[in-house]
């Protein structure tokens, strides 16, 4: 069985048709001259000219064929290159009202929401199966019927108790608050920064994705960061400040603290 030209062939074949058709075409410009020479040669220029045409077309049908089979063997290498390994399916995060669950929830569940080419009432459906059952969220979910009409109240609802930006962001300040509470009551090692660490950056992450960026409210962020440390890692942070110019803010900046950490946990 004969194989399909790939791309480089086509454009080898493209290349030598359009050198054949320039060649064509001032060959055609001159015999167009000779006939207009003859003022009794209407009739030969017409029928020179309807050849031509035909030739031209034929030229353009050609260029056309070689551009979809090139477009087509482009198309079927790319996709080839991409699924060259079969994807592992994602399962659906389920989602229990525990508002720090809120973000990572809506991260997926967004892709769902925000497409056109699913009906509301599969949306309704797929927003059933992602609440675990008996939970806050479910008693919210279940409370509407399941219609096309009711999958937008639901979701409205949904962002109303669990997902408010400010309801979040009191969460997360809070958590950073029990922190400093803890480390107070009973005393931070240096073997808890690891644990500690990953913590903070996983709070200040999730009040970032909320707008409350480092750049915006490290100066409210930083003493409360500052003050869930270990004491040996404070003094440490102290004196790391106090070799540099103080007078520099970013020498103050939560960035600078977390980078701190981030060496010291190394």
């Amino acid at each position: 069985m004969k194989e399909a030209p790939n791309v480089s062939q086509l454009s080898i074949w493209k290349a030598q048709i359009e050198d054949k058709f320039t060649r064509l075409e001032k060959c055609q410009t001159e015999i167009t001259n000779l006939i207009l020479k003859d003022t009794d040669a209407e009739r030969a220029f017409e029928e020179d000219f309807l050849s031509a045409e035909k030739y031209r077309d034929r030229f353009s049908e050609l260029c056309a064929q070689i551009q979809r089979l090139s477009m087509k063997e482009t198309e079927t290498k790319e996709f080839s290159e991409k699924r060259k390994f079969k994807l592992p399916k994602i399962e659906l995060k389920k989602f229990t009202g525990d508002a720090k669950e809120y973000l990572s929830f809506w991260s997926q569940f967004s892709k769902i929401h925000e497409d056109t080419s699913i009906p509301n009432e599969d949306k309704m459906q797929y927003l059933l199966q992602a609440v675990v059952p008996k939970t806050k969220a479910a008693r919210v979910v279940e409370s509407f019927p399941a219609t096309a009409e009711n999958y937008p109240k639901a979701i409205a609802q949904l962002k109303e108790r669990f997902g408010r930006d400010d309801l979040l962001v009191q969460i997360y300040v809070r958590d950073l608050l029990s922190m400093v509470m803890k480390n107070a009551a009973s005393g931070r090692t240096k073997t808890d920064l690891p644990a500690l660490y990953d913590e903070l950056e996983a709070k200040i992450r999730a009040l970032e994705s909320l707008g409350r960026t480092q750049e915006k409210y490290g100066d409210f962020l930083s003493p409360l960061v500052e003050s869930c440390l270990p004491e040996e890692i404070l003094v440490a942070w102290e004196r790391n400040r106090n070799m540099k110019d103080v007078s520099q803010v970013e020498d103050r900046s939560l960035e600078k603290l977390m980078n701190f950490l981030k060496q010291e946990v190394k």
